[in-house]
């Protein structure tokens, strides 16, 4: 589904930012090594709080804008799989939560090239910046020697 609309990016932004946080949950649940679910759930928490910061955005930044035309994003390609169960290894959920950071960093930085609004696209590019620093994170999770089993 294109998402031909600012008022679009940001709802879908919202909705992949919780389900993100879900997903972390999740994840840390699963996790058998404490340091590694301390991480997922403090990247859980970073997405609770994402999640209010683009629908506070979305409040502050932006009125009739809403409508302003955006072309070029579509769901397709920032959609990540984020299903996890007791059943998936540690390697499955550490893919899947790069894979996560990975789309959301793109979808970021994406929308912050098309849009005309400044402030809205400074707030984009540091949400961008901050889904980097997530990646370090898990990064570091995985050069740690089984993190997870």
């Amino acid at each position: 589904m294109e998402l031909g609309t600012l008022g679009a990016v940001l709802a879908f932004a919202v909705k992949l930012e919780g389900q993100g946080a879900e997903f972390y949950e999740k994840v840390a649940s699963l996790a058998k090594d404490p340091p590694a679910s301390e991480v997922f759930l403090s990247l859980a928490e970073a997405k609770r709080k994402r999640k209010k910061r683009v629908e506070r955005g979305r409040r502050e930044y932006v009125n009739e804008m809403l409508l302003e035309p955006i072309v070029g994003l579509n769901t397709s390609d920032y959609l990540v799989e984020t299903e996890v169960s007791s059943k998936n290894d540690y390697d499955t959920a550490w893919r899947l939560a790069t894979e996560l950071e990975e789309s959301s960093q793109r979808l970021y930085l994406d929308a912050a090239e098309l849009i005309t609004l400044p402030q809205l696209a400074r707030v984009l590019k540091k949400l961008g910046q901050e889904n980097a620093d997530h990646r370090l994170r898990l990064e570091s999770l995985r050069k740690r020697d089984g993190p997870g089993e």
